[in-house]
């Protein structure tokens, strides 16, 4: 009896113990696991008093066309509550087609979201943006590189001077080199030519989109040598176009504005005329292009076109939707006569993850915002959107060292630098430039429309536009 007594007395003290332990390790890991969760703010604003009432936060992106963006999005939105569950955060995918209205609209009745994704030259034009406080500087300064900082912080010299040299926010579009040519290799293999070989200048362009090119029983095209961008917002449209301007156009000049920024530049000079001479005649003299097919991005994906330019973030849709696709990346090709003579440089249509304004908590928005750009997050939205990475941190990672376009980056910024008229002194940028795309569209619509013609009418258009803005600012 008494044995039975001590066998269950040590039986009861070796549960205990083990209960002991057990509670011991989970408080023990329970403690480093919340100390890795700590957001931004709580590291390098360590004496900041986190509130404990309910908040709720608005995220608004605008990346629909980039697949995984959304869901990435709400699942950090989830993990930012997990660590902070008082703070509720609500994202939002804003149509690209939408967003101005939307945004616009929001405006006006102050329902802006708290946190939000835009182009830069649309920040510069609203003033939408809250600079980031002293703690996320620090952020900035210290953990992310120069490539990422040199389009994360306004200009010095920028027209508004409660953003000069202030940092608005993180790049939640892609850091790459811009538009990049993409092309089948297979498709290649087919038509006699080399797949590792693309074309380098303006006229073997021309000759590989001929080869190329398949037709139908009815002359139609089956096969483009070219998935041309024809659809969507008229700035999205003309900035593919950029990149046949650029041959003829010298980049560093820019496109809209002249030096001074008092007028629009020559629209209606035999250089834009001839660029979108070349465009109008891809689709209707040599019929390489058609403006039947899908939109670039999906004509590329469903072997509909051998070639197109994209940006980086075409990687991760192919990857997901077409990994059968054998293609290659190469830079964009550079003007050589009869086609033009200069080479485009980097231009990018970078947009920022910014925090409002006007937010009723903008300690709390700005964590959230360099929270869904931390070390770990930066890692995981560069592979699902595609883009180098924006943190130090990342840079060695196996995904960095995998990215089959680093050359074509370093090519692209050994060219002259495209000169940035985003910041325009009067925020007209994105109008001027979805006016001058509106002529790119006609002319590529209408087989009969004149380039020289539908310039001069923009121009004239723009123009009015541009002495109504320096009026104002004169009042």
């Amino acid at each position: 009896m008494r044995r039975e007594n001590m066998k269950g007395k040590i039986l009861i003290k070796s549960l205990m113990v083990i209960i002991i332990l057990a509670l011991s390790c989970s408080y023990v890991f329970a403690s480093v696991s919340l100390a890795r969760e700590k957001t931004p703010i709580e590291i390098y604003n360590p004496n900041f008093k986190f509130p404990t009432e309910p908040i709720t936060l608005t995220f608004w992106e605008i990346y629909g066309s980039r697949p995984g963006w959304l869901e990435w999005a709400r699942k950090v939105a989830s993990e930012y509550s997990q660590i902070h569950p008082n703070v509720k955060v609500k994202v939002r995918e804003i149509p690209l087609k939408e967003y101005p209205i939307i945004f616009q609209s929001a405006m006006q009745t102050n329902t802006m979201a708290d946190v939000f994704c835009m182009f830069r030259y649309r920040i510069h034009e609203w003033g939408l943006a809250l600079p980031a406080p002293d703690w996320a500087v620090k952020i900035f300064k210290t953990q992310y590189i120069d490539a990422a900082n040199s389009w994360q912080r306004y200009p010095e010299g920028g027209s508004r001077k409660e953003y000069q040299g202030k940092y608005l926010g993180w790049i939640s579009s892609e850091l790459d080199a811009g538009q990049m040519l993409y092309y089948n290799k297979d498709m290649f293999k087919e038509a006699g030519l080399d797949p590792n070989k693309p074309p380098k200048t303006s006229p073997e362009l021309l000759e590989y989109m001929k080869k190329l090119t398949k037709y139908g029983p009815g002359g139609n095209i089956v096969r483009g040598g070219w998935a041309i961008r024809y659809l969507g917002h008229k700035g999205g449209i003309e900035e593919k176009w950029t990149a046949f301007l650029f041959w003829w156009h010298d980049c560093r000049k820019g496109r809209i504005f002249t030096e001074d920024w008092k007028h629009i530049q020559a629209w209606d000079s035999p250089d834009f005329i001839a660029a979108v001479k070349f465009y109008q005649d891809m689709v209707w003299k040599w019929k390489v292009a058609s403006i039947e097919m899908p939109v670039p991005t999906e004509a590329f994906k469903l072997g509909l076109a051998a070639m197109t330019n994209r940006e980086s973030f075409l990687e991760g849709i192919l990857k997901r939707d077409a990994p059968w696709i054998h293609y290659g990346i190469a830079p964009i090709v550079y003007g050589a006569p009869p086609y033009g003579q200069y080479k485009e440089g980097v231009w990018t249509a970078n947009q920022l993850s910014c925090v409002w304004k006007g937010t009723k908590y903008p300690q709390i928005a700005w964590d959230f915002n360099m929270f869904l750009n931390n070390d770990k997050h930066d890692l995981e939205i560069s592979k699902i959107a595609g883009g180098i990475p924006r943190r130090k941190a990342n840079q060695d990672t196996p995904y960095a060292k995998s990215i089959k376009w680093l050359d074509v980056f370093k090519e692209a910024y050994r060219r002259p630098l495209v000169r940035a008229e985003e910041y325009d002194p009067y925020g007209l940028f994105g109008n001027l430039e979805d006016v001058l795309g509106d002529a790119v569209v006609t002319c590529l619509l209408d087989p009969n429309a004149d380039p020289k013609t539908e310039l001069k009418k923009a121009r004239a258009k723009a123009e009015e536009i541009l002495r109504s803005a320096i009026e104002a600012q004169k009042k």
